[in-house]
């Protein structure tokens, strides 16, 4: 008897290890349905951004200046644009973005020796910006290259907006382009008013000069500001 009951057990299966094995198999196939339960449950978490209160939300703008610009040389004129997205983090009135800069010359700007100077009527700049708010002030560095002709240089600027009312704010602008050989100082300072919170004139004196040419002169002209949630993210790392 005893000998027909082991063989039939080891027909079975039933040994002493079977109730391990068990126990393994069946903790398996528990992992295996957790598993999935978990992967279906996130997977429509992953596929979707995550969602934050707007009170810790960055606070996204854009800022696009342009004007018209009287040259103290014969009277000619230029004409710049200025693009700027900055995102603020309200928990520390932080800001990070990017800056672009085109300025055309009715005259040529010329760099370098003037028996053979590069020429062009272009200049444009591209960069970062870093900056804090401070109650009604607002102080940023943006950090540039710049392009002139077939030079390629180095453009840090100090940025500042201080708000007087509502409706009126006084900025400052001192840029330095370094270029090999030569350097251009683009100092410009005036007054935004705007008429609507996202709409407004800029009235203001820039000093553009070097040490060979000098564009400097009045200007003015408009400015579009604008806060929306639905300005794209351009820092990922940061959201």
């Amino acid at each position: 008897m005893p000998v027909r009951m082991m063989v039939f057990e080891h027909a079975l299966g039933y040994n002493h290890f079977s109730m391990p094995f068990l126990r393994r198999l069946f903790f398996l196939i528990l992992l295996m349905g957790f598993w999935g339960t978990v992967s279906e449950a996130v997977g429509p978490m992953l596929k979707s951004e995550p969602v934050v209160p707007s009170e810790f939300a960055f606070i996204r703008s854009l800022d696009v200046d342009t004007f018209v610009e009287r040259t103290n040389r014969d009277g000619l004129g230029a004409q710049s644009t200025r693009l700027r997205l900055r995102f603020i983090d309200p928990d520390e009135n932080a800001f990070v973005g990017m800056v672009a800069g085109f300025h055309h010359f009715n005259q040529d700007l010329q760099l370098g020796d003037p028996a053979g100077p590069d020429t062009a009527g272009v200049m444009a700049e591209w960069g970062g910006v870093f900056g804090i708010v401070r109650g009604k002030h607002l102080w940023e560095l943006d950090l540039q290259g710049a392009s002139l002709s077939n030079r390629l240089g180095f453009a840090p600027a100090i940025v500042g907006e201080h708000h007087l009312s509502n409706s009126w704010i006084f900025y400052h602008r001192t840029e330095i382009d370094l270029f090999t050989g030569d350097a251009i100082l683009d100092a410009d300072q005036g007054f935004y008013w705007m008429w609507k919170p996202s709409l407004g004139l800029s009235f203001g004196y820039r000093w553009f000069t070097s040490l060979h040419m000098d564009r400097s002169g009045p200007h003015i002209g408009v400015r579009y500001f604008f806060q929306s949630p639905k300005i794209p993210f351009i820092f990922p790392s940061l959201g």
